[in-house]
């Protein structure tokens, strides 16, 4: 079984230490799906939503516009923002 997961890269979501904006990473995970089949079925659902669907998702649309962002792959948040 893989997560199935939606990732978002917000610039302006966090701040470094001397208060300047810096992009952040937001994660959805919708559950676990089987190994096979998994690919197709993460291209599915990218190719369904919009950046704007997860920015109102998230109740972020007020703060943030799609300009602002941008899709990144589970591997790619893991790498950047994932638990250290």
């Amino acid at each position: 079984m893989k997560k199935l997961m939606i990732c978002l890269e917000i610039q302006g979501l966090a701040e470094n230490e001397n208060g300047e904006p810096r992009p952040a990473g937001l994660c959805i995970e919708l559950g676990e799906v089987p190994d096979e089949g998994f690919q197709e079925k993460y291209v599915q659902l990218m190719k369904s939503i919009s950046v704007e669907d997860m920015l109102r998702f998230t109740h972020f649309d007020e703060q943030f516009t799609a300009a602002d962002c941008r899709f990144i792959t589970p591997e790619e948040y893991d790498e950047k923002y994932g638990d250290e």
